[in-house]
């Protein structure tokens, strides 16, 4: 009885490891080259994060350079602009939050139900086209459709809605909203392939059983495809609280300016004037660290909540 449970532990793909290896040789060497990607671009840099606490120079090695503490901690805490950026960060990644991610989880939904095959194919590819657009193009059609001689200010006074045009790009409050818009257009469709795929695995029977019921849409949408759907916004949910510190900065770069500078200045903007600007590259360092130190543990934090409340997380 014994001999036949172990080879058929073995024939389901138990035994040693290295057996197992063997016949997964294939898949595995899939893999391999994302790890190896991984491995170079991801987990080696790591090591880098040390000159944060040194004098790093060009001109020595990591292990060469004066030990200095936390002096370059101390000293960006200290400086007014990286609050300023700290300050846009954050108010533009909330924006992002709680606008941008549930765009994707409603046009999945609305998407969902839509009867005929062929329209529902044309949205999905319409809405996945403005994604595979460069940040440039982007910047540059937007720009140019909103400029003071653009296509809406000409519609706005042809309409007679305006007498004169509306400055979108000079004026500092309407950066973030417009910013969230660009971002919002360009990312939803492609977003929302995730839900759409977790849409398709629920089971088909769940909504027979509510038309029977007499369940109509609203109310197969509220009591099956929500609630079955759950655990991937929670999951995805998480992944955001991450970048919770992070900005976007193709938008902050390409679309910000002098006149926009106090509401469009980024962490990752600062971080890169310090860095190439300056050469501070120790400074630098030190900022992206603490970027890191903050998104990991607010995803640590967000992971123990939903565990804790919905039995859902990462790990």
């Amino acid at each position: 009885m014994e001999l036949r449970d172990s080879k058929a532990k073995k024939a389901a793909g138990g035994g040693a490891p290295w057996q197992r290896f063997k016949r997964q040789l294939p898949y595995q060497l899939m893999v391999l080259p994302g790890m190896i990607f991984l491995l170079i671009f991801a987990y080696i840099p790591i090591a880098g994060l040390v000159i944060a606490f040194q004098d790093y120079s060009l001109s020595t090695s990591y292990f060469n350079n004066p030990w200095v503490g936390f002096k370059h901690f101390e000293a960006f805490l200290k400086d007014s602009t990286f609050w300023m950026a700290f300050r846009n960060t954050i108010q533009l990644s909330l924006l992002r939050m709680f606008i941008v991610f549930p765009m994707p989880i409603l046009l999945a939904l609305a998407l969902n139900e839509i009867p005929s095959v062929k329209l529902k194919k044309t949205v999905q590819t319409c809405s996945y086209f403005p994604h595979f657009m460069a940040y440039v193009v982007v910047a540059a059609l937007w720009q140019d459709v909103l400029s003071n001689g653009g296509l809406l200010n000409n519609l706005l006074i042809e309409a007679g809605i305006i007498s004169s045009p509306i400055s979108f790009w000079t004026d500092p409050a309407k950066f973030k909203g417009l910013a969230t818009i660009v971002e919002l257009w360009k990312g939803t469709g492609w977003s929302a392939i995730i839900y759409f795929a977790a849409i398709s695995g629920i089971n088909s029977e769940l909504y027979e059983a509510a038309r029977i019921d007499g369940a109509g849409r609203f109310a197969q949408i509220r009591y099956i495809t929500i609630p079955e759907i759950a655990g991937t916004i929670i999951i995805m949910f998480i992944l955001s609280i991450g970048g919770l510190v992070s900005g976007n900065l193709s938008i902050s770069q390409l679309l910000g300016n002098a006149f926009t500078k106090s509401e469009s200045y980024i962490i990752e903007y600062y971080t890169l004037e310090m860095g190439l600007g300056t050469m501070r590259f120790s400074f630098a360092t030190a900022v992206g660290m603490f970027q890191s130190v903050i998104s990991v543990l607010l995803v640590l934090l967000a992971n123990f909540l939903s565990k804790k409340y919905e039995d859902v997380g990462l790990f």
